[in-house]
């Protein structure tokens, strides 16, 4: 999935206590299911693994989420597009 926000709206870091209150990785899965943050620059990277620790420390647990450099995205197919939307299942 990929995210576009405003930072004057929403703080990366609110982004991530969403992504981990809703998704808690803590183990590895198959390839096309597996917990990642591609992140844009430096100080993304760093706010995920500061995260990361504080998630870490606070519960005991190992996170399992890979953190990578943004590539080229490639839209998924037209009935992935707008899923939530469609299933009218937002939580938060």
């Amino acid at each position: 999935m990929q995210i576009v926000f405003n930072p004057a709206e929403v703080s990366y870091d609110t982004l991530l206590d969403v992504f981990f209150s809703e998704h808690m990785p803590i183990r590895k899965s198959k390839p096309q299911y597996k917990s990642a943050v591609w992140t844009h620059n430096e100080e993304q990277a760093n706010t995920i693994k500061s995260k990361i620790k504080s998630i870490e420390a606070a519960k005991g647990l190992k996170i399992m989420t890979d953190i990578e450099n943004a590539k080229e995205w490639y839209d998924a197919e037209e009935y992935h597009q707008k899923y939530i939307e469609k299933q009218n299942t937002r939580r938060w």
